[in-house]
């Protein structure tokens, strides 16, 4: 464990920071402890699940977690990681450029100790020491709370070419998982429940005994749903943007080391055999995280993500020691219709006060400056949906070339 000299920080505080997978093993007792304080633990930090993480990215991953004690206890940890980023510069879906960086990246919910006020802003300030020190490029914060003390000082505390500007809001919503499934339909708008129940009939009727869902825990089976899972995702616009669900390498050592954990849940369905919609969750510390979701375009008219979105449900309900759903990153309609609870989040950088670094800077502030202005006289003239969908069109058709 490197421990900071003392001298920049406040009498009482010290900080460590775990560089190895030996060190963070060290410091297995208080990462657990810590994490089970939390007030909605989140599985990415999870220490086993960063662990599997950096086994599943090699060795280009190097570990980093920051330890903040105060008068000798624990009183925060910040847990990333350094490694070369991509920063997409985009205009809309369209990718202009992929300018590299070395970034340490603070994983989601990997914050610890609820930090506020005087603490928040002690971190940042040590980061950004971090910053200068180790030759970095920016620090990147995963899906920050937008009401937590930690984004308000992310935003104050750096200077004006450093911060990250125009941040990208989205909704977060979970979801209490319902007692039966029954309780799901009632809590459903009449035209809205009558939808679900045509669909499924429908499907029903015209694939009668046609139609199998296949439900993976472990590893039995997870080879033929990650290749039925890879199959789906290649007609999907997420292909095409480049955020698909994917066979390689380290999404099986993810999948797989989920699945000793018992943390896995992967269905597919299949119609006729091939595979039509998949979705991938892991159930942790009694919240069921919904990882990715995917259907074949073929079938939009049945509705068949959908369906198996109400398959996996009914077996969550069943789950006793499952309390919630959270739907993850990013915004869709299925979402704002299941969700009972939601928080604004967005991601951030700190650039550092460094010419290339502060370019790349000004190159993103510029392309985020110009989408927020086009979102807005979409959104005023009513045409944002449309463009959206024309947009995933083009990419599904893309993606089947």
């Amino acid at each position: 464990m490197k421990r900071n000299p003392p001298t920049h920080l406040p009498d009482g505080y010290e900080v460590s920071v775990a560089e190895s997978v030996a060190d963070v093993e060290r410091i297995r007792p208080i990462w657990e402890q810590m994490q089970a304080k939390e007030p909605y633990p989140v599985i990415n930090a999870d220490i086993n699940r960063y662990l599997s993480v950096l086994k599943a990215s090699g060795d280009d991953v190097k570990p980093y977690v920051m330890v903040l004690r105060q008068n000798g206890r624990p009183a925060a940890m910040i847990i990333g990681r350094i490694a070369k980023r991509r920063l997409g510069l985009k205009l809309g879906y369209k990718t202009l450029c992929k300018p590299s960086l070395n970034c340490l990246t603070i994983i989601y919910g990997g914050i610890l100790g609820q930090p506020v006020d005087d603490l928040s802003q002690l971190m940042i300030r040590e980061l950004m020491r971090v910053l200068r020190q180790e030759r970095l490029d920016a620090v990147y914060f995963s899906r920050l709370r937008t009401d937590s003390d930690i984004y308000q000082f992310v935003r104050e505390v750096p200077g004006l070419f450093s911060r990250s500007h125009f941040p990208q809001k989205e909704s977060h919503w979970t979801m209490v998982v319902p007692k039966d499934i029954e309780s799901f339909y009632k809590a459903r708008s009449k035209k809205h429940r009558g939808n679900i129940r045509r669909s499924i009939k429908k499907l029903e009727i015209e694939y009668t005994d046609r139609v199998e869902v296949v439900n993976c825990k472990g590893e039995d089976g997870l080879d033929d749903a990650i290749k039925a899972a890879h199959q789906v995702s290649l007609t999907t616009y997420q292909h095409g943007l480049g955020c698909g669900f994917v066979d390689d390498p380290r999404m099986r050592s993810l999948l797989t080391t989920a699945g000793k954990q018992a943390w896995l849940r992967f269905a597919v369905m299949f119609i006729d055999g091939q595979p039509c919609a998949f979705q991938t969750g892991l159930r942790y510390q009694g919240t069921y995280f919904l990882q990715q979701i995917g259907f074949d375009p073929r079938w939009r008219d049945f509705n068949v993500g959908r369906i198996l979105f109400v398959n996996v449900l009914e077996h969550i309900c069943a789950d006793p020691d499952i309390q919630y759903i959270d739907f993850g990153f990013g915004d869709a309609d299925y979402k704002h219709s299941y969700g009972d609870t939601q928080w604004q989040e967005t991601s951030v950088y700190i650039f550092a006060t460094r010419p290339c670094p502060i370019f790349i800077n000004m190159l993103r502030t510029s392309t985020m400056g110009l989408n927020a202005s086009l979102e807005y006289i979409l959104n005023k003239t009513g045409l944002v949906g449309w463009v959206k969908r024309r947009w995933r069109n083009l990419l599904q058709k893309d993606s089947k070339r």
